[in-house]
């Protein structure tokens, strides 16, 4: 366990320093690019982010997962990621100009070809990393992922600056992974890979050929919302959309990815030795939305101060849709780690049936709801309502692997709801009484709810016995003494 909460120390400390980099770049680039171009690069992504999809093909899992990990093992995840890697950089050079005659804008063509250079580089980068996370060893990851993060965002920001326009982030893209290499180079993780092979082709293909299948169709589902409102809307609706969801995405996808990053090895581990998985998912998912359901309240209650001082009034467009979105962040935190625990529990077959089922269906009702309303509302509602069906969805599903302790999880979800009518009912009063109609809060009275909520939320973890309170006391006290002893 001392293992683990290290692991999660060293990993939340790198999520909040890519945090607030990503916060910076974010609130910088609002101001250097168009929304246009925010949205150009952000369709291009979702296209890309598909065949990266296909090139991962579940290795770093398969390493992560694997009991009795050998060089083959590992020569033949990288000369599988390699072969990947390279018909996908081949396939997205060829076919950038279609992509731009697709959309009616020439400079996705250099967009798609400049991040297409990642398919070369990130199989050294991903097998590297999966076998430091398979060691537990994030502490490593922190400086390597920061340092690329420093490298991507300065990288971008002053092409921003300079001018380039969308093509800036595309280069940061590029800038990073080569960091990433560079920074896995130097701190020896490269000393582990093995001459590339495909010795160990069959298991590797039975274990992510099913899990990419879903990936891919997951990763569809979760980018068609860019893809489609960038063909029947235009690229600023895209980056308006995005924006929204970006400040869901603070959580669901960082901090949620985050906890998954750790859970996922610490879940094996637990798997491998024969330990108790319900209550250590039941615990995960307790401090999770302990932290998640305070986070989305606080965001929808202040959706126009958020988005002024990240990215300027000119985003305020995007206000309308933050709590919908956020609504829908806090539903899938129930089922959020339900993938990651089927996953580490060696039932990669039974996860790529869920998501194949569920998500070509979220897809087309996405795709629907733009055709037929060509507006971004009746999208974000789209959304939460695929967040809802998919709660008991996915814990069926479990059902069939590990079942579910429900009287636990029960007792957590309500004492965290109480957390967060307990930590936000000061600052929805607040927010009620002094915000003007149709206006946002001044800056220091904001801040001073921010603070409340923080506060309250502390009293309220102590108030209700909750076992994150505790966790927190006993990280302070190690700090101390580790500081005293220093």
């Amino acid at each position: 366990m001392a293992t683990v909460r290290r692991s999660l120390g060293f990993a939340f400390l790198e999520r909040y320093l890519l945090i607030a980099l990503q916060l910076l770049s974010f609130t910088l680039l609002a101001r250097l690019l168009t929304p246009a171009q925010i949205g150009l690069y952000s369709v291009s992504m979702a296209l890309i982010s598909i065949a990266q999809v296909v090139r991962d093909f579940g290795l770093a899992n398969y390493l992560i997962q694997r009991k009795d990990l050998g060089p083959d093992d590992i020569g033949s995840a990288l000369g599988t990621s390699l072969l990947l890697g390279g018909g996908l950089f081949v396939l997205a050079q060829a076919a950038a100009p279609w992509i731009g005659d697709f959309y009616g804008d020439a400079s996705l063509v250099q967009i798609v070809r400049v991040i297409s250079f990642n398919f070369l580089i990130l199989p050294f980068n991903s097998i590297s990393i999966a076998l430091l996370r398979r060691d537990m060893r994030f502490d490593v990851l922190m400086r390597v992922n920061v340092a690329a993060a420093v490298v991507g965002t300065f990288t971008s920001l002053a092409l921003a600056w300079a001018g380039v326009g969308a093509a800036s982030l595309a280069w940061g893209d590029l800038a990073g992974s080569l960091a990433t290499a560079l920074s896995v180079s130097l701190a020896g993780a490269w000393g582990r890979l093995t001459r590339p092979q495909l010795k160990r082709w069959r298991e590797i293909l039975h274990f992510g050929g099913p899990v990419t299948a879903a990936n891919v169709v997951t990763s569809v589902s979760m980018d068609i919302n860019d893809l489609a409102v960038g063909k029947l809307l235009d690229f600023s609706q895209v980056a308006i959309a995005s924006r929204a969801q970006g400040l869901m995405n603070l959580f669901h996808r960082d901090i949620m990815g985050t906890v998954r990053s750790v859970a996922y090895p610490a879940f094996a581990q637990a798997h491998r030795e024969g330990s108790q998985l319900e209550q250590r998912y039941v615990q995960s998912l307790a401090a999770a939305s302990a932290v998640a359901w305070p986070f989305y309240g606080f965001v929808s209650l202040f959706a126009l101060e958020v988005l002024r001082l990240m990215f300027g009034p000119q985003w305020d467009a995007s206000a309308p849709l933050v709590p919908i979105f956020c609504a829908a962040g806090a539903v899938s935190v129930l089922n959020s780690l339900i993938p990651t625990l089927m996953l580490a529990a060696g039932h990669a077959q039974l996860v790529a049936l869920a998501d194949l089922i569920i998500q070509p269906v979220k897809a087309l009702l996405l795709v629907a709801v733009i055709w037929h309303w060509r507006a971004l509302e009746p999208l974000a509602l789209g959304v939460l309502a695929m967040a809802i069906v998919a709660v008991p969805y996915f814990y069926a599903f479990k059902q069939r692997c590990l079942p579910s302790d429900f009287r636990g999880i029960a007792r957590e979800l309500v004492r965290n709801t109480l957390l967060a009518l307990v930590c936000l009912l000061p600052s929805a009063l607040i927010a009620a009484w002094l915000r003007p109609a149709g206006g946002a809060l001044a800056l220091p009275i904001w801040l001073t709810c921010a603070g409340l909520t923080v506060l309250f939320w502390l009293a309220g973890l102590r108030l209700l016995g909750h076992p994150l309170y505790a966790e927190i006391l006993g990280f302070i006290r190690r700090r101390r003494a580790a500081a005293v002893s220093s």
